[in-house]
């Protein structure tokens, strides 16, 4: 089988991955989504207890599981290739101004944005005490972690290199052997974290621990989840997995999620709710939660990649303003969310048909102002 240097002047360049694109794309919807229904439960738009906070907790557990990891594969998939392309100066200025420009225009502006219903519901007064206390990274906690990768991988990339190892890029597909010791190195992995940083950010485990991996991720526990995947996502640029994966794997992936969900999902909700020891700890609930969520994270991306491969590898004009717009989008929803809650809330609307109006409204809402900030020259160019 043939193999090339990755960067080498005779590596033919590839086409754009599209159905990749639109993936990203309609993830970030999906995270748009989630933080709606999260923040509808926090704040009691959806009331506890309700069939509709009961739907949208097992919604945001079912997400929690996959939409974030799936980011950092594709994030890893194509540094090896900016990273060869740029030369490792560039390749830093780049990132740190793409992604560290944003972190901290959100931190420092967006947060208090984030925050507009105490100041206006709660008429908290706006003081240099008050702004400090609701500083906040919000959803930004991901390209901070992902610059934190992207500086790892430069120095891995600079130590390979001066030491003359040549990293080759093959055609070669993955197998289940391969895709197994992934999912048992993931599952060990989520057991071993929790016993410090509890799952769904439930009650226990260590608060220096918990405290620390807050600095880089708003879940902690997914951590193991986050580091894998992008690790794997370069692995799958160097044997072109995107393009080479079999269909049939797409629709195991899918199978396997849905198994796993019929055998071991069941026996967590029986066994390990008691006292939440599926949540971590030694105790093997924990241990089946930890398998259960490997094998849905990793069938349910390895289904979606396939699906979009077949389905969606093409962009017409609604797929190709949401894949310009996804970045835009992800940055500001937390903030539109809080805006259009806080709003709706002043004016007394009626409860029943808040959240299905925060929807209607919100979406839009971010499609415009994307729309409007990417028409800011200096804007344009860092996002």
């Amino acid at each position: 089988m043939n193999s090339r240097h990755i960067g080498s002047s005779s590596l033919q360049k590839e086409g754009r991955l599209y159905f990749i694109d639109n993936l990203r794309a309609a993830l970030t919807m999906l995270v748009v989504l989630h933080h709606l229904v999260y923040f509808s439960i926090y704040n009691e738009v959806l009331s506890q207890g309700s069939i509709g906070a009961v739907m949208g907790l097992l919604f945001l557990a079912f997400n929690q599981t996959f939409f974030m990891g799936t980011f950092f594969l594709i994030s890893g998939y194509f540094v090896p290739s900016s990273f060869e392309r740029n030369g490792a100066t560039r390749f830093i200025k780049d990132r740190f101004i793409r992604f560290l420009v944003p972190f901290i225009f959100y931190v420092l502006i967006l947060s208090q944005v984030q925050s507009i219903e105490v100041y206006m519901l709660n008429q908290e007064p706006f003081t240099w005490q008050t702004y400090f206390s609701h500083l906040t990274y919000g959803p930004m906690w991901y390209v901070e972690l992902l610059f934190v990768f992207v500086c790892l991988y430069a120095v891995w990339a600079k130590f390979m290199s001066k030491n003359k190892l040549s990293v080759v890029r093959q055609s070669k597909p993955p197998t289940y052997t391969m895709l197994a010791i992934f999912v048992m190195i993931l599952a060990v992995s989520y057991f071993i974290i929790r016993l410090w940083v509890p799952a769904l950010d439930l009650p226990g485990g260590s608060p220096k621990v918990r405290a620390f991996v807050g600095l880089f991720t708003a879940s902690g526990y997914d951590l193991p989840q986050y580091v894998g995947l992008f690790i794997l996502g370069i692995i799958a640029y160097q044997r072109n997995w995107f393009r080479n994966t079999p269909d049939s794997m797409g629709r195991a992936g899918f199978g396997i999620a849905i198994g796993a969900s019929i055998h071991l999902l069941p026996l967590v909700l029986i066994f390990g709710v008691d006292e939440l020891q599926f949540s971590g700890g030694w105790n093997w609930a924990s241990l089946v939660y930890s398998l259960w969520e490997a094998l849905f994270c990793v069938g349910v991306i390895l289904g979606l990649i396939i699906f979009f491969r077949k389905r969606v590898s093409r962009q017409g004009k609604s797929w190709s303003f949401l894949s310009a717009h996804s970045f835009v989008i992800y940055i500001i929803h937390i903030p539109i969310i809080a805006i259009v809650m806080a709003g709706l809330k002043v004016i007394h609307f009626p409860p029943s048909f808040m959240f299905l109006a925060m929807i209607l409204i919100t979406i839009p809402l971010c499609f415009l102002l994307s729309y409007i900030i990417r028409q800011i020259p200096f804007v344009s160019k860092i996002i």
